[in-house]
Order: C-alpha cells, then sequence, then structure tokens
C-alpha cells in the first residue's frame, strides 16, 4: 500500500468516526426563558420523532443525515461506478442544514437561545473531510 492508499483510507476512516460521534453525541443545547434547558443529537431527536407518531420525519432525518453519508463513504471504500453518477452528496448532511435555521431562528428570539455542542462539529469535520476527499481524489 503506498502513501496515497494509507492517507485516502486515513481520511474515509476519520470521516466515518466523525460522523458516527456527529450522529450520537449532542449537536445542539436549547435554553428556554432562562431556566429550561435541552440537549439533542440527530439520534435523539429521530428516536423522539418516531416514539411521537412523526415516523416521517424521523425516517427522512436518520435517511439523510446519517444512511446517505455512510453510503457515500462505503462507495469511496469499494468504489462503485454504477452510483458516481447519482451525485450523492447533494442528499446527505441535511441535519446540518436544518440545524443552521433553529440557529438563526434563536438569534432572532429573545425567548430561547442555542449552544452548539461536540456533535455538531463532528458533523461539521466529517462534511470537511468529504469535501476534502472530492477535490483529492475526483
Amino acid at each position: 500500500m503506498n502513501f496515497g492508499n494509507h492517507f485516502k483510507y486515513t481520511l474515509i476512516f476519520f470521516e466515518t468516526l466523525f460522523l458516527v460521534l456527529g450522529v450520537v453525541l449532542p449537536i445542539a443545547r436549547i435554553d428556554e426563558f432562562w431556566f429550561f434547558s435541552s440537549e439533542f443529537s440527530i439520534l435523539s431527536v429521530s428516536k423522539d420523532l418516531f416514539i411521537n407518531s412523526e415516523i416521517l420525519l424521523s425516517v427522512i432525518i436518520i435517511t439523510f443525515g446519517f444512511f446517505f453519508p455512510l453510503l457515500k463513504i462505503f462507495l469511496k471504500v469499494f468504489e462503485v461506478e454504477k452510483f458516481k453518477e447519482l451525485n450523492l452528496h447533494k442528499f446527505s448532511m441535511v441535519d446540518i442544514f436544518l440545524l443552521s435555521f433553529i440557529v438563526f431562528a434563536s438569534k432572532t428570539s429573545n425567548y430561547f437561545e442555542v449552544h452548539l455542542l461536540h456533535g455538531f462539529y463532528f458533523l461539521f469535520s466529517s462534511m470537511i473531510l468529504s469535501f476534502l476527499y472530492v477535490i483529492i481524489y475526483k
């Protein structure tokens, strides 16, 4: 294995690790009315939505926030040519997109405040590593 392949698989390993940590660890904390505080992760939000009969929303968040990025990583490792034309990168990381709306809403509201936590930074790092992979190996 040469240096190029070693670096490639190291990049893929850390992208996968950061994605999993980003999904499991809390991504944000919401402080409401200066008294109430709650933390949530992608996994906990999906579980809560599923329990509250919001199955479609739960499936959308897990699919686009975890399974599509994981599928992209899998396809990087096994280099399946048929899937390269699907442009899966357009369908992943919807969780970061949605989180940006929550942060924006908190900045314009007097009633709640959002603080980004470790999970967000792991998700963001996974996304950056994915873009870095595309720049280097495409």
